[in-house]
Order: C-alpha cells, then sequence, then structure tokens
C-alpha cells in the first residue's frame, strides 16, 4: 500500500513538471482561494483543504486515516487544524504555522476469540514550518517538519516534547 502511495505522489509530482508553463512567477496564494491537498502526515494518508484568508494566510482542516493488517491489525485516524502564514508568495513559498490535531490508534492483537484492543489517544499541538513548491498556477508540492509538545493516553499518561508533524503533500488549488 505504501509503495502505491509513493507512487501516486511521484506521478502527481511528474503531472505538475509537464504541464509547467512559462510564466512560473503566477501561483495561486490569493485572498479566498482554496486547495485540497492529498499527502503523508505522520505515517498517515492525510486530505486535508485550506481556505486563503488574506494573500499571505491560510487556515487548513484535515483528516488523515492509516490501517495495517499483520500479526496485529491497526487502524488510525486522526483529525487537524491549523493556520499558516506564507513568507514569501513566490513560486517557492516557505511559510510557518501552528497546528493542532487529535489522533487514535486502536490495536487488534490476537485473533477471536482472544482478540486484545489496545487504544491510544493522542493530542498534539505543534509550530510547523516548510515550503511549497508550485509547478503550475494550481498545482503544487509541499514539506513540512513541527516541533511541539504531544500529551498520549493510553492507559498511561505520556507528555513529549519535540519534533512532530512531518510530512509531504500535494495540492491542487481550485479556480
Amino acid at each position: 500500500m505504501r509503495k502505491k502511495i509513493i507512487k501516486f505522489f511521484l506521478l502527481a509530482i511528474l503531472v505538475g513538471l509537464t504541464t509547467t508553463g512559462t510564466a512560473m512567477a503566477e501561483n495561486s496564494l490569493k485572498s479566498g482561494a482554496t486547495a485540497l491537498s492529498f499527502g503523508i502526515v505522520d505515517s498517515d494518508i492525510e486530505v486535508s483543504g485550506r481556505l486563503f484568508v488574506s494573500n499571505d494566510l491560510a487556515v487548513l482542516a484535515g483528516v488523515g486515516l492509516a490501517h495495517s493488517d499483520n500479526d496485529e491489525s491497526t487502524t488510525d485516524y486522526s483529525l487537524s487544524a491549523g493556520i499558516r502564514k506564507y513568507l514569501a508568495k513566490s513560486d517557492l513559498a516557505p511559510f510557518v504555522g501552528g497546528v493542532v490535531s487529535y489522533s487514535r490508534d486502536e490495536v487488534v492483537a490476537g485473533g477471536p476469540p482472544a482478540a486484545r484492543v489496545e487504544s491510544e489517544k493522542t493530542f498534539e499541538l505543534a509550530g510547523v514550518f516548510g515550503a511549497e513548491y508550485f509547478f503550475a498556477k494550481q498545482v503544487s508540492a509541499e514539506a513540512q517538519i513541527g516541533f511541539g509538545i504531544s500529551d498520549v493516553k493510553n492507559g498511561a499518561d505520556e507528555t513529549t516534547i519535540g519534533t512532530f508533524r512531518s510530512g509531504v503533500t500535494v495540492n491542487f488549488y481550485l479556480p
């Protein structure tokens, strides 16, 4: 499954490169613009959207899902919301922002009838920075990394400060 996702991202980047025109300085960073994004963030497949409230400020919301099935069946989902400030409006647009996210992992170990279910809930608050590169006016790819605090509840509470919220995303701006 992961290989298929990587192939999808490489194909999306290739399509973006082949549609690149000569007028590269024009992108979709403007007030009122919206985008739909697909990516891998913290090992989850995430679908998110963004709305520009000004020419360099966007609000974001996303949902993520991951599933693996080996000796243990693991299902993970996440919800996130944030804000992003673009530091430049060129084709390579660096940004900073903040994200709050909630995720839940459920692990089912040992098959029926003696299945054991473990649950883990995570709340994260992170500051993020990264860059978005526009291949064409309405197609871009981005990479981001965040630093913040994470509170994990899985029978025992664990609070961690460190690097979170890393990922790569392909963005499609709507006309």
